[in-house]
């Protein structure tokens, strides 16, 4: 049969179809294979790392020592010396109280003491007089008895002498004991005195710390009323470049607390930024609220560049536990079981756990590991069958993509 040049490079177009064809068939069968095999799973290598784990709470930024500033005295304020923001020094004047009311109990309370002293004057003077009669009568007592003997005066003006001498004495008595009475008001008038200047200096409310004002409660020309309470006028904190955190953990949480622990907190203002702490107190004091009990956790940090302010919310977590530079798998991994014809009748495995490795073809091969320490993201793997490098398996693809969504 004669082959015509036609009929020649039609069957060179077939065969370089065939090829093409053939070419792309091998083409999607390799990606078919390669997605039965990995693309099936998500992956993660296994490496060396970070492990933590945390206990969460809230917590509110508190300056380390507040002290609140209030009156003892009742009276309207004329003047307020600081305001929101005022640096203080400790002993600075920050309000008064209108002194004139309190001025004037110490001028009644001087003029009191005044009376009282001239008192013990008149009353030294009284006594003094009963005590030289007192004598002029026990001299003539003794002349009485001596005459008496001798027949020169009667029995009756003895007796006489002798009366008027103990009549005396008993009033000698009575003016000691007005003298001391007299004395004792002089001491109580004093310490009347004492008082009322106290309370004129307590008029002057100043700084007890040094520190910023975070609190002013009252205005010029208010009334103070001090009688049942101690009103409130500042909150001073003593030094802002230190604060603390009081943090509620959960009372199944506390138990994992310890102090020394290092913190991280965030807060509103800066969601974006960490800052550091390290828990400085556990209080053994609980708190319930609706049934739930609290126990505050005093957490420490500094605060140089004054950007966290008093009663800001943050959001804490108290590292409880933390290695560095072991071998570690995510959590997923271990929680990872495949389809049940997979397993093939595997069972667990006493102390240790069985992770999945992806393998050649379509297969993926369950290992052991002996796990250590488990923290919130990832577990320390101690020892076993697996290596670092092995592309452990955390989740199917679909559970992946499901969980995108």
């Amino acid at each position: 049969m004669k082959i015509t040049l036609q009929s020649f490079a039609s069957a060179r177009t077939a065969l370089a179809l065939a090829i093409i064809f053939a070419g792309v068939f091998g083409w999607w069968r390799w990606l078919a294979a390669d997605e039965s095999a990995a693309g099936r799973f998500q992956t993660h290598p296994l490496g060396r790392g970070l492990v933590e784990r945390s206990v969460t709470a809230s917590g509110t930024v508190k300056a380390l020592v507040t002290v609140d500033v209030g009156s003892q005295l009742s009276g309207p304020i004329i003047d307020m010396k600081a305001d929101f923001n005022s640096q203080v020094k400790r002993g600075d004047l920050i309000a008064v109280i209108d002194r004139a009311p309190f001025e004037a109990k110490v001028q009644a309370a001087s003029a009191n003491l005044a009376i009282a002293k001239a008192e013990v004057a008149r009353r030294e003077a009284a006594m003094a007089k009963v005590q030289k009669q007192l004598g002029l009568l026990d001299r003539d007592v003794e002349r009485y008895k001596a005459l008496a003997s001798s027949a020169g005066v009667s029995r009756q003006q003895l007796d006489q002498a002798q009366t008027q001498s103990d009549t005396t004495r008993h009033e000698l008595g009575a003016a000691r004991a007005d003298l001391d009475s007299a004395r004792a008001t002089v001491v109580l008038r004093q310490a009347e005195l004492d008082q009322a200047e106290i309370n004129l200096h307590r008029t002057l409310i100043r700084s007890p710390i040094d520190g910023v004002v975070i609190d002013r409660r009252m205005q010029p020309g208010q009334t103070v009323t001090a009688e049942y309470q101690t009103p409130i006028l500042f909150q001073i904190a003593q030094d802002l470049s230190q604060i603390q955190v009081l943090a509620q953990v959960d009372e199944a949480d506390i138990g994992a607390v310890h102090r020394g622990d290092d913190v991280r907190f965030t807060v509103e203002a800066f969601p974006e930024e960490s800052f550091a702490g390290v828990v400085d107190q556990i209080r053994l004091a609980a708190a319930k609220t609706s049934g739930v009990v609290t126990y505050t956790v005093v957490v420490r940090a500094q605060n140089r560049d004054m950007r966290l302010f008093p009663d800001m919310t943050a959001t804490v977590r108290i590292i409880t536990a933390r290695r560095e530079g072991v071998m570690i798998v995510r959590n997923e991994a271990i929680r990872f079981r495949p389809e049940a014809a997979l397993l093939g009748g595997l069972g667990p495995v006493d102390g240790h756990a069985r992770l999945w490795v992806l393998g050649g073809g379509n297969a993926i091969l369950p290992k052991l590991a002996r796990l250590g320490l488990e923290g919130d993201a990832t577990t320390e793997i101690l020892d076993g069958e697996v290596r670092p490098g092995d592309m452990i398996v955390l989740r199917t693809a679909d559970a992946a993509a499901q969980g995108r969504k």
